[in-house]
C-alpha cells in the first residue's frame, strides 16, 4: 500500500539564538520544513510517528498520532489526507474537504497531495494516477508518489512498469522494506511461488519485529495451500500484534482452503470486529457470507445478516444485505427471487463503476455477483447460462490486484469444468483443473467439483470399456 512520505528538514540554531527567536519559531519552521505546512513542532512529531505505524500497517496507532497532529494543530493539512486514509467514508470525506479549504495556503507538493486525494475520492482513476505521475516527475524524492503510482500499475495490468519504479525506489531508498512486501505479491499474483518467498523472506529479515511481514508470508501460503506455514507466520504475527486483525482474516483463508468453513467465519466475523473502518468490515462480512453460502448453512448466513444490517449505512452495505439475502435463497430453493436480488446488486454495482471506474482502462466486471448468479442458473438447470457466467469469471476483463481476484479465477475453473464434464467436454474441463493445481493442490471449496469430473471420467473408461458403473460396484 502506498504512503506519502517526508523527510524532515530540521531548524539549526544554537541555544542562544532560539531564546531570542522563541517567538518567530513557528514562522521558520514553516519556511524550513517544505515538506508539510504546520506551526507545531509537536504535531510534526505526532505526525511522523504515525507515518512511521502506518507503514508498519500498525492503523489503530497510526489514526490515534495523526488525530494527536490534528489536535495540537487544527490547520496540518497533510495529517488531515493521512487520517482520510484510513478512516471511514464520510469522515475521509470530510477531512478531505477541510484539507481542500486550506489549498491556498500549502506548498505546491501539498496542494498537489490534497488534489490527489480530492480526485481519488470522487473515483476519477485516470486523473488520480496523472496527478501521482505529476508528483513522482516534480519531486523525485516522492516515495509515496512511486508506491502509489506502482499500484496503480499493477492495477491497469501494467506489472512491467510497477516492477521498473520499485527497482528506481530500492535504488533511491535500499532499506525500503516495504518495497519488498510489494514485489512479493506482484510474484505471488502471477503464480510465481518461490520468487514471492524470496522477496517477502528479505521484507521478514530488514522487519523481524514487525507483525506485517509474518502476515504477508502466511496470506501467500494460505492461498498457495502451504497450510501450516501459513498457520505459523499468522500466529506469529498475532503473537507480535494480537490486534493485528488482518492475521486473523488470513487465518479464515486457511480453514476456508481446508473445509473448516465453521472456523473460516468465526475468523472472518472476528476480523470484522477487530476492523478500524465500515468499508473493511463489509469486505469481511463478505467473506463470512460466502463461507457460509458453501457450507450451506442457513443459521451462519442469518447471522451474518443480522451484522451487515447493524452497520452504518453505507455506498456498499445495501448491495452485501442483497447478497445475503440472495444466499438465503438459493440455499432455500427460491431461485427466481435470488435472481431479481441479483440483477439489482448488478445494477447497483454498474453505478458504481460508472462512477470510481470512469476514465479508467477497467471493463464493468462483478464477480462475486457472477458466481452467485451462476449457482442459481445451475439451480434451475440452465446450465449454458451458468457456463458463460463462470467462463466470465475465469478469463476476467481486468488483471487482479488482489488474491481475491485470483480465488475467483480459481473457484470460476472449478464449477467451469464440472460443468462441461457433465456435458461430454471432459478434456478441457480436466485442463482447467490441471490449472489450478499449479497454484494451490488442495483447496477444498472447489474439491466436490474435482471429484464431479473425476467420477465422470472414470465412468467414461469404463463404458468404453463395455463395464457398466453397476457391474462395477458389485
Amino acid at each position: 500500500m502506498g504512503q506519502m512520505s517526508i523527510s524532515r528538514r530540521g531548524v539549526a540554531v544554537s541555544a542562544v539564538v532560539f531564546l531570542l527567536v522563541a517567538g518567530a519559531l513557528a514562522a521558520l519552521y514553516l519556511r524550513r520544513n517544505r515538506e508539510v505546512t504546520t506551526s507545531s513542532e509537536a504535531a510534526y512529531e505526532a505526525y511522523r510517528q504515525g507515518i512511521q505505524n502506518d507503514r508498519r500497517f500498525y492503523r489503530k496507532e497510526a489514526q490515534a498520532d495523526y488525530a494527536r497532529a490534528l489536535s495540537l494543530d487544527p490547520n496540518f493539512a497533510m495529517a488531515m489526507l493521512r487520517l482520510a486514509r484510513i478512516s471511514n467514508h464520510d469522515q475521509a470525506k470530510s477531512l478531505i474537504e477541510r484539507a481542500r479549504r486550506l489549498r491556498g495556503r500549502l506548498t505546491e507538493r501539498e496542494r498537489l497531495w490534497v488534489d490527489f486525494a480530492t480526485t481519488a475520492e470522487k473515483g476519477n482513476s485516470k486523473e488520480r494516477l496523472r496527478i501521482a505521475q505529476t508528483i513522482r516527475d516534480k519531486y523525485p524524492d516522492d516515495i509515496d508518489a512511486a508506491m502509489l503510482l506502482c499500484g496503480d500499475q499493477m492495477a491497469q495490468g501494467h506489472a512491467e512498469q510497477a516492477i521498473r519504479i520499485y527497482s528506481e525506489i530500492l535504488e533511491q531508498d535500499p532499506n525500503n522494506a516495504e518495497v519488498y512486501n510489494q514485489i512479493g505479491y506482484y510474484y505471488a499474483w502471477r503464480g510465481d511461488y518461490d520468487k514471492a518467498m524470496e522477496n517477502l523472506k528479505k521484507y521478514q529479515f530488514m522487519a523481524p519485529d514487525q507483525a506485517n511481514p509474518y502476515d504477508s508470508l502466511g496470506e501467500v501460503q494460505a492461498f498457495s495451500g502451504h497450510y501450516e506455514e501459513a498457520v505459523a507466520n499468522l500466529n506469529r504475527a498475532l503473537t507480535l500484534k494480537p490486534d493485528f486483525f488482518e492475521s486473523t482474516y488470513h487465518l479464515g483463508i486457511v480453514y476456508e482452503g481446508k473445509g473448516d468453513y465453521a472456523r473460516a467465519i468465526e475468523s472472518y466475523e472476528k476480523a470484522a470486529r477487530e476492523a478500524l473502518n465500515d468499508g473493511r468490515r463489509e469486505d469481511l462480512l463478505g467473506s463470512a457470507l460466502r463461507a457460509a453460502l458453501l457450507a450451506r448453512d442457513r443459521a451462519a448466513v442469518r447471522e451474518i445478516q443480522t451484522r451487515i444490517a447493524a452497520l452504518p449505512k453505507g455506498k456498499h452495505t445495501e448491495l452485501l444485505q442483497g447478497y445475503a439475502g440472495a444466499a438465503l435463497d438459493i440455499l432455500e430453493g427460491r431461485s427466481a427471487e435470488a435472481e431479481r436480488r441479483l440483477e439489482q446488486i448488478k445494477s447497483g454495482l454498474l453505478a458504481i463503476y460508472e462512477k470510481e471506474a470512469k476514465g479508467s482502462d477497467r471493463k464493468p466486471h462483478f464477480p462475486s455477483c457472477n458466481a452467485m448468479m451462476a449457482l442459481v442458473k445451475t439451480q434451475e438447470g440452465k446450465t449454458d447460462e451458468a457456463i458463460a457466467l463462470y467462463e466470465s469469471n475465469a478469463n476476467p476483463p481486468n488483471p487482479w490486484d488482489n488474491f481475491e481476484g485470483r480465488r475467483w479465477v480459481y473457484e470460476a475453473r472449478a464449477h467451469l469444468a464440472a460443468l462441461l464434464a457433465r456435458k461430454g467436454a471432459l478434456d478441457r474441463a480436466e485442463k482447467l483443473l490441471a490449472e489450478n493445481k499449479k497454484w494451490n493442490p488442495s483447496w477444498a471449496p472447489t474439491r466436490p467439483a474435482e471429484l464431479s469430473v473425476e467420477q465422470l471420467r472414470r465412468e467414461k473408461v469404463l463404458a468404453a470399456a463395455g463395464v457398466s458403473g453397476e457391474k462395477v460396484s458389485r
